[in-house]
């Protein structure tokens, strides 16, 4: 990331934000997701008398805080090979 400068915010999405940047060596114009990882063990609930939250799933990697959609496009990402794909 210290080789590209972010120029705006594109889009906001559920696990990722998408940046315009530019590569600070080349000048290329590039389009950047930075995805957002729920370190802090998942869904935030609020605190109302009464409420309980639902039980964790039972999936692994939700309870550890990383969506299994998420892990599923990194591993996409990381096989394709494409000029448009910074890695």
């Amino acid at each position: 990331m210290e080789n590209f400068q972010k120029v705006e915010k594109i889009g906001e999405g559920t696990y990722g934000v998408v940046y315009k940047a530019r590569n600070k060596v080349t000048g290329e114009v590039v389009a950047l997701k930075k995805i957002r990882l729920d370190t802090g063990g998942g869904v935030s609930w609020g605190k109302s008398p009464g409420f309980t939250p639902p039980p964790p799933r039972c999936h692994r990697r939700e309870t550890e805080g990383v969506p299994s959609t998420a892990i599923r496009e990194i591993s996409l990402l990381k096989e394709l090979n494409h000029p448009n794909i910074v890695k």
